[in-house]
C-alpha cells in the first residue's frame, strides 16, 4: 500500500488557492506549453468548470514559502488512466526539486486513486530538455508528429507513462526515503581487539 505523501523536507503540495489561479495562468503562458484562452476566461473556467475535474496543487518550497510551480491530475478515466502535469520555472529551482515534485505527483495520483493503473504525462520537444535525466527510465508510449501548435510552429507531442506496478517497485521506495528526511549520521563502531 502506498503512502500518500504531500510533503518532503523541501517541498509541500497544497491545493490551488483561488487567488493563485491567475499565477498559474501566467506561468502556463510564460512556459508556452498550452494554447490558452484569455486570462479572464481561464480564471472563470477554472472556478466554474475545471475545479471539479482537475486537481491542481501549488508546489511550495518550504525553506522560503515560495510557490515554485504547480502540479495537476486530470482526465481520470474509467480505464484507470490519468494525465499528470508539472509546470515550473526550471531555471529557478534548487537542484532535484523538479524531479522530487514529479515523483510526489505520481505517487499522490496512485495513492489517492486505487483504481488508477497508469499515469501519463505529455510533453513536446520545446520542454523535453527541461526534464533532464528524470525521463531516462520512463516509458515513451507514443509520439504524435507535429501535433501541437504554439510559439509559431508545430511540435511533436510525446506521451510518457508510468504503471502502478512499476511505481510501487521502483519509485515509491525512493520517495518514501526522500519524504522521511535525512538519516541520522552513523557513528563508526569502535574497533577493539
Amino acid at each position: 500500500m502506498l503512502t500518500l505523501h504531500t510533503r518532503t523536507p523541501r517541498i509541500r503540495f497544497r491545493p490551488l488557492a483561488s487567488e493563485n489561479v491567475a499565477e498559474l495562468y501566467d506561468l502556463l503562458v510564460e512556459l508556452g506549453l498550452e494554447s490558452l484562452s484569455s486570462r479572464e476566461e481561464f480564471i472563470d473556467s477554472y472556478h466554474n468548470v475545471a475545479k471539479p475535474l482537475v486537481e491542481i496543487f501549488e508546489i511550495e518550497y518550504l525553506r522560503t514559502g515560495e510557490i515554485l510551480g504547480f502540479g495537476s491530475i486530470r482526465e481520470h478515466d474509467p480505464a484507470g488512466h490519468a494525465k499528470l502535469g508539472i509546470f515550473m520555472r526550471v531555471g529557478r529551482l534548487p537542484v532535484g526539486v523538479g524531479a522530487e515534485s514529479m515523483m510526489m505527483l505520481v505517487n499522490y495520483a496512485f495513492a489517492d486513486r486505487e483504481d488508477l493503473r497508469k499515469v501519463y504525462f505529455l510533453t513536446t520537444d520545446a520542454s523535453l530538455g527541461q526534464f533532464g535525466s528524470s525521463l531516462t527510465d520512463t516509458m515513451r508510449e507514443a509520439t504524435l508528429p507535429q501535433h501541437v501548435y504554439f510559439q509559431g510552429r508545430l511540435w511533436d507531442l510525446h506521451f510518457y507513462s508510468v504503471s502502478r506496478r512499476t511505481w510501487e517497485v521502483t519509485g515509491a521506495p525512493i520517495l518514501d526515503r526522500i519524504a522521511a528526511g535525512p538519516r541520522p549520521e552513523r557513528r563508526e563502531a569502535s574497533r577493539t581487539g
